[in-house]
């Protein structure tokens, strides 16, 4: 009996001791260790422009007071549909002497950008809190790429003899921010926060030095509210607000201890809750400029100004007075920019010989040019535009590779725009051309890439010919003449092999488009072609055709195509939804084939959706096809329709006299005469069309 009292005295402190770790005090939050959160915040905030949607699950490990780790995952959906996130693992740890939490954490962000920029960044932080009060610092470092391509390159202006160009970049910053806060309520029901700090954000060589401050506000752990205020000189002031609904889960959060508080633990309660920091990664656009580079040559565009009202160095601040100033002090790859002056021809009356690649602008069209970073428009910089001539010959003359546009030609001698010597490429376009004596509005010879659009060209003699492609021979044209207005010409548009006329056929081909021209008051021709181009493609679309201005019968027959004349090689032609109205009392035919010769010729012709009306003279057609010795033709002609104004004359004649024509396809035309003669033959659909 005596042994068994001493065993249980001597078991007494450690059986004392379990009853007190037993019976310790535990502290419990009324906010649960986990919950997943929706919320919004709209609109704009440091270093983004838009408004995001953000599912975030955070939790924390409460089992030791001393080592509670947290995970907190988040992700982000802003409005225009650009997406963020951030991973962060931290621990925090209960200070029992002063009653706060001390935390520590370390956050991986990342954030989808345009232009080639995706941001991630290392963002640690430490934090103090309190019942009352909380105290955190937060720093940012961007890692692998911080910087975007440059992106929305525009003009900006010219200066002496360049072109500068603005654009905007974007740059990932490095930054801190610090805050310091109270929950004014002391309660976990209604919880009531302000809080107040700097930040700074760098991405060298800008700055921006700014505060924030925020109003929170938490009903248990259901719903909150958040408004802030943000000023820096970069991003200037930013008014945010968010609003957030929670779902809690999992245990509410305790901890056990001697110095653990009576009731509720406020401190504790902020444990349950992410650190506040920057979420979003600091993204600034910047604005930079730089010289225009043309890509021809690798170093920035050189320019040359004329302005018949100056009388310097070149420059735009000091431009030439005249036209042969520029000529002369130019190189090849350079550009003459022209201004407008005093709208006379003073100073602009000697023409201009161009150097192989130059350009020739006029201030009052809209230019567009090729650079490093792609195509650049350098708005109109006038009302009108220059005027430019020579009194004895030709206005501008062409070396290979040059781009005219936006001069007003007037033609006094020689011819318009031209190359009297055979060029590689050209590109005219947005000029007017006009003159009283027999001229070439546009002539050129050559090869290579052609363009001729947007042009007004008016002759007042109706005589000359308005557009002229003479393609070298054994050489190749990738052509358009395009949007073109074309009156008063004898011819409108000749497409042409240097040869001319000849019973050889030509080595010359090319694939040209004929497209949106409108050509009113022609003396002869609307369009000639080909006249023995072997192996090219024609699209001649959506054209309009008037001859109702004052012809002469002098003038000869009004024909329209009878110079579509087509021998040798194997051409295909596409006539498609074109307007042609003949009202002249001359003779002609609106649409004309021919073949020329005695090689074999194999051409194949579309004619398709096209509004013809026929002239009112007799022996006037519509369409006329005549299959010439050796030629064996192929035609598809459906859904045109067809009038005429004279009895007399034929909507349709399609002949096989020496020839073969065989007809592909022959649907729903429109059309009160219908001739076919010689060896003429409807086909199987699909057997030879072009």
């Amino acid at each position: 009996m005596r042994a068994k009292t001493l065993f249980t005295m001597a078991l007494t402190p450690f059986i004392l001791s379990a009853a007190t770790q037993t019976e310790e005090p535990f502290c419990r939050s009324p906010f649960h260790v986990m919950h997943v959160d929706v919320r919004h915040t709209e609109s704009k905030g440091v270093g983004y422009k838009d408004g995001y949607t953000t599912l975030e699950g955070f939790g924390i490990y409460d089992h030791n007071p001393y080592f509670m780790p947290f995970l907190d995952l988040r992700g982000h959906v802003f409005n225009d549909g650009k997406l963020a996130g951030n991973v962060g693992l931290g621990e925090r740890t209960v200070i029992p002497s002063i009653n706060h939490i001390f935390g520590l954490y370390l956050y991986y962000d990342v954030r989808q950008e345009e232009h080639g920029l995706t941001v991630n960044q290392l963002s640690p932080g430490i934090e103090m809190l309190g019942k009352r009060m909380e105290y955190r610092i937060n720093a940012y470092f961007p890692v692998g790429d911080d910087e975007s391509h440059s992106y929305q390159h525009k003009f900006d202006r010219f200066d002496g003899n360049r072109i500068v160009l603005k654009n905007k970049k974007k740059f990932a910053m490095t930054g801190v921010d610090a805050e310091v806060g109270a929950h004014i309520t002391q309660s976990t029901r209604h919880d009531f926060y302000f809080g107040i700090g700097p930040y700074y954000f760098t991405a060298d060589p800008n700055n921006a030095w700014g505060g924030k401050t925020r109003l929170y506000w938490r009903y248990k752990d259901y719903v909150s509210l958040e408004a802030s205020y943000s000023y820096d000189h970069i991003f200037k002031n930013i008014v945010q607000g968010t609003v957030m609904f929670s779902y809690p889960f999992g245990p509410k959060l305790k901890r056990t201890g001697r110095n653990c508080p009576n009731g509720n633990d406020l401190a504790l309660s902020r444990a349950a809750f992410a650190p506040y920091r920057f979420e979003i990664p600091v993204v600034e656009t910047r604005k930079q400029h730089r010289n225009a580079i043309n890509p021809a040559t690798g170093q920035p565009w050189r320019v040359w100004f004329v302005r018949n009202t100056s009388s310097s160095n070149g420059t735009y601040e000091s431009p030439f007075s005249t036209l042969l100033a520029a000529q002369n002090a130019s190189g090849p790859n350079d550009m003459i920019y022209v201004f407008q002056g005093d709208g006379t021809t003073r100073g602009m009356d000697a023409g201009i010989a161009l150097k192989n690649w130059q350009s020739l602008f006029g201030s009052g069209t809209k230019q567009t040019i090729s650079t490093s970073v792609g195509r650049i428009n350098i708005p109109a910089q006038t009302a009108r535009a220059p005027t430019i001539t020579n009194t004895t010959g030709s206005a501008v003359i062409l070396a290979n590779g040059n781009e005219v546009s936006g001069m007003n030609v007037q033609v006094l001698a020689g011819n318009g725009i031209t190359s009297p010597t055979a060029i590689v490429g050209a590109n005219i376009h947005h000029n007017i051309v006009s003159g009283d004596v027999d001229h070439v509005g546009i002539n050129l010879l050559g090869s290579g890439n052609i363009s001729v659009t947007n042009n007004q060209l008016t002759s007042s003699e109706t005589t000359g010919r308005g557009i002229f492609i003479s393609i070298l021979e054994g050489t190749f044209v990738q052509g358009n003449i395009s949007n073109n207005v074309i009156t008063g010409y004898s011819q409108g548009i000749l497409v042409l092999p240097s040869i001319g006329p000849s019973p050889t056929p030509s080595t010359a081909s090319t694939n040209m488009t004929i497209s949106g021209n409108s050509l009113t008051g022609f003396g002869s021709n609307g369009i000639i072609t080909t006249q023995g181009m072997a192996n090219s493609v024609f699209r001649v679309t959506n054209n309009v055709f008037n001859d109702t201005l004052s012809n002469s019968a002098s003038a000869g027959a009004i024909t329209f195509g009878t110079g579509v004349s087509v021998w040798a090689g194997s051409s295909r032609y596409y006539f498609d939804s074109n307007t042609i109205v003949m009202t002249s009392s001359n003779s002609g035919a609106c649409i004309g084939f021919g073949n020329l010769g005695s090689a074999p010729n194999s051409a194949r012709v579309s004619i398709t959706n096209n509004n013809i009306m026929v002239g009112s003279a007799a022996g006037s057609y519509g369409v006329n096809m005549n299959a010439g010795l050796n030629s064996t033709n192929c035609l598809t002609m459906t859904n045109n329709r067809i009038t005429l104004q004279n009895p007399a004359s034929t909507g349709i004649s399609i002949s096989g006299s020496t020839g073969i024509v065989n007809i592909d396809d022959f649907s729903n035309n429109i059309s009160p005469k219908v001739l076919f003669s010689g060896n003429v033959s409807l086909v199987a659909p699909g057997t030879c069309g072009p």
